[in-house]
């Protein structure tokens, strides 16, 4: 495979990522390392020996121990970049003696509807009237009100409250917040109310990142002083800064639905743009070694500025730290492969963080990079144009169709929809995106001059709404998206082996590959029939868990039935959509859920009520239901009556805020403790 004997680099970077993956797959709750580094030494054991290169044993030895110190590595740098191995960390100490913490505001405080949320990066604990250093980052939701107002990026601050441990997911297939910011060293959060905490002094913590993250917050006041509307704002805010916390949910979905959602984030495409219009504007400079060196500090020097004013968001810090690596090493070597730098970048920022390993998109990056690499010739070289414009129309087409075909089985497993139309929108939004995002850094350098600014202003909007407009009204287009796709961890292997192999037959115009992709093709259909076929025996039930609704679903093979109250906000529809993707949906029912309900599922009774005052012993002797589901809403107010403590068979969902009912219902299914009741093969 000459494309593989062109990138050594990744025999070093594989079993590096190995390492990070056992980690992360295991969450320290993995086989003891001794165990798990016994099965890799094994695996690399017989691989070395397979290879012919490797006979004799010095060879075989010192691939065998490299391989073996590269994973231990990799599983190494996870617990070292786990803060709470820290001995002085917050988590150590969580008691009921802590009076107060004390640290400062690390991220740019964001506005929610009934409070204002901030990431805090802790300093101090105190500890019987004594203060002692700590280390570690929790989330505050302050409660909102004018002291809030008054918060920014590095303010010091000292409160008190019980920290609360970070939520499991409590339904099937729900996102796993936990994990998510547990990967970001974050474990707790609390709520505080105005009479809770207190800024201390006057000066602010001082570092880099707030640095950047105070710079940030003055570009976002420029954006908002200028006069732009707020979806313009939100729009140019995400293009220029990474700021997409304010971009309006149905647009957001209009580019998720597109396949151009990546336009709202700073990352590797923003960086590129930046990296290859400095390029063309400084290649002037390409004389001779002393003007070249110059053109490259300037390149660098810009790209890592643009980090810094994007808060160095962890895309970004790929990216600048990528193109870099590139960058430098066209500039020093002759002949390099663009490939072998990004996995040695790859290689790099995991050493920075290896839990990026676990973003999906450190994964979408490098992966869409790589793509682009070596797809984007074959796709490119399929037609050839005389006219330019033509040319350069189809040279991005084949970037795009590179890219999304890389990122393919990813974006499958994920995100369980394929935008259709990716072809199409990309030719429209890239290059509005790419005016937008050049008009948004001028609007920046010349916002003090009115007339100018006023001009960008105008401009940029238009662009904007133009931009927006054909984002929805080709996520209006029918058959845009093909959605409810489930694609297991499995297939995503197996997929990405078929686009190799594929790929090295027509590398190496070899007959037989060919045919090891066909066969391959066939092995991934069949995985595809056996999980259909199991879907069609599932029988589940689910009650499930939302503070706002009352919600059963019932799964019959691939019939769907929902029966609910009212209609489930976002946080409930998104783990509904995931259950439904996975049991692989194809017929849906709903029904109305009334105060009182009887709901007969295959010979199970369920008897709801809305209000527990409905219900009577003679009632439920009469009924004689499998199981009582009470809404937590309708014991918010009463004492349970006896009868029902008396029950063993009671789920009660959402909230119980009456607190005389805590020793009645100890028998009782909560949701809000156990996460969704789940009733299989019944």
């Amino acid at each position: 495979m000459i494309f593989l004997s062109q990138i050594p680099f990744i025999r070093i970077l594989l079993p590096f990522l190995i390492g990070i993956g056992f980690w992360l797959i295991g969450k320290q709750n993995a086989p003891p390392l001794i165990c798990v580094t016994c099965v890799y030494i094994a695996c690399a054991a017989i691989y070395f020996l397979l290879i012919r290169k490797t006979q004799t044993a010095t060879k075989f030895l010192f691939g065998l121990t490299v391989q073996v110190f590269l994973f231990f590595s990799g599983w190494l740098l996870c617990n070292y970049a786990n803060e709470k191995q820290n001995p002085i960390n917050y988590t150590h100490f969580l008691t009921d003696n802590i009076a107060s913490y004390s640290g400062y505001i690390s991220e740019i405080p964001i506005e929610k509807t009934k409070s204002v949320k901030a990431e805090i990066t802790l300093q101090q604990i105190k500890l019987k009237d004594k203060w002692q250093n700590t280390c570690g980052k929790i989330i505050i939701y302050f409660e909102k009100t004018d002291k809030t107002k008054t918060l920014e990026i590095g303010n010091s601050i000292a409160f008190k409250g019980q920290l609360q441990e970070i939520q499991n997911p409590l339904n099937p297939h729900e996102f796993d917040y936990q994990s998510y910011l547990r990967l970001r060293n974050i474990y707790h959060s609390v709520y505080l109310k105005e009479e809770n905490w207190t800024t201390y002094n006057n000066e602010k913590t001082f570092s880099l990142v707030s640095l950047s993250q105070k710079i940030r917050k003055q570009l976002l006041d420029t954006y908002r002083a200028s006069g732009l509307e707020q979806t313009e704002f939100a729009m140019v805010a995400a293009l220029v800064l990474g700021y997409d916390d304010e971009i309006d949910r149905p647009l957001m979905n209009a580019y998720s639905h597109t396949g151009t959602l990546h336009v709202l984030s700073v990352s590797g495409l923003h960086v590129g743009i930046i990296y290859l219009l400095l390029g063309y504007m400084l290649s002037f400079l390409n004389r001779n070694k002393t003007t070249t060196w110059i053109k490259v500090f300037i390149i660098i020097a810009v790209l890592w500025f643009f980090v810094l004013l994007s808060g160095f968001s962890a895309p970004a810090v790929r990216a600048a730290f990528m193109f870099s690596l590139i960058l430098l090493g066209k500039t020093l070597f002759e002949h390099v492969e663009t490939a072998n730098i990004v996995l040695v970048s790859a290689f790099f920022s995991l050493c920075i963080n290896p839990f990026w390993l676990a973003d999906v998109g450190f994964q979408l990056s490098y992966i869409a990079v790589l793509g682009i690499i070596y797809l984007y010739p074959f796709f490119y070289n399929m037609f050839i144009f005389s006219w330019a414009f033509a040319d350069k129309i189809w040279a991005l087409c084949a970037v795009s169709m590179a890219a999304q075909l890389a990122t393919l089985p990813i974006t499958l497993y994920y995100f369980h929809q394929f935008p259709a139309l990716f072809l199409i929108t990309n030719l429209v939004v890239i290059p509005i995106s790419i005016v937008v995002m050049y008009g948004g850094i001028l609007l920046l350098l010349f916002s003090k001059i009115t007339f100018i600014a006023n001009i960008l202003v105008w401009v940029t909007a238009i662009l904007i709404k133009t931009m927006n407009a054909c984002a929805l009204f080709f996520d209006s287009v029918p058959f845009c998206v093909i959605d409810g796709i489930h694609l297991s961890l499995v297939n995503v292997i197996l997929l990405y082996v078929l686009i190799l192999l594929v790929f090295i037959s027509i590398e190496q115009k070899s007959f037989k590959v060919l045919m090891s992709s066909f066969v391959l093709a066939v092995i991934i259909v069949c995985v595809s029939i056996c999980f259909d076929l199991q879907t069609k025996t599932n029988k589940e039930l689910v009650i499930y868990q939302s503070d706002k609704t009352n919600a059963l679903a019932v799964f019959l093979g691939n019939k769907y039935t929902q029966v609910s109250d009212t209609i489930p906000d976002d946080r409930l529809q998104s783990a509904i959509r995931e259950n439904k993707i996975y049991h692989d949906v194809v017929f849906e029912n709903n029904v109305q859920l009334t105060n009182t309900s009887l709901i007969l599922v295959n010979h199970k009774k369920i008897l709801f009520s809305k209000n527990v005052n409905l219900l009577t012993e003679n009632f439920i002797g009469a009924v004689k239901p499998d199981y009582i589901w009470l809404a937590g809403s309708s014991i918010k107010k009463i004492e349970m009556p006896k009868f029902i403590c008396d029950q063993k068979n009671v789920i009660i969902s959402g909230k119980v805020w009456n607190k005389k009912n805590f020793d009645c219902i100890n028998n009782s299914y909560l949701t809000i403790k156990q996460g969704a009741f789940v009733l299989k093969g019944f």
